[in-house]
């Protein structure tokens, strides 16, 4: 089974409403790709999904900084009380 596949009395629905002139493009649009409306809201779903559980890399950075920052300062404050 691929990532986003369970059996089908695994599977619940998922409604909802959008106008008929949207609907029908998006279907149109999915069909000309050689996909179904489903394969295209499960991949958005399972990248939402991922999204959500990405690590921020930028927060991550900041944090280090700080550390190192914060690292150097106690450094310098035990390296001064040897020397003295």
């Amino acid at each position: 089974m691929t990532k986003g596949t369970k059996a089908s009395s695994d599977r619940v629905f998922i409604q909802i409403q959008v106008d008929q002139e949207r609907k029908t493009k998006f279907a149109n649009k999915v069909r000309s790709q050689g996909k179904t409306i489903t394969d295209i809201l499960i991949s958005w779903i399972d990248d939402y999904i991922d999204e959500s559980e990405k690590i921020d890399v930028t927060d991550l950075k900041k944090r280090i900084e700080a550390l190192e920052r914060k690292s150097y300062q106690q450094d310098s404050v035990i390296m001064g009380e040897l020397s003295a």
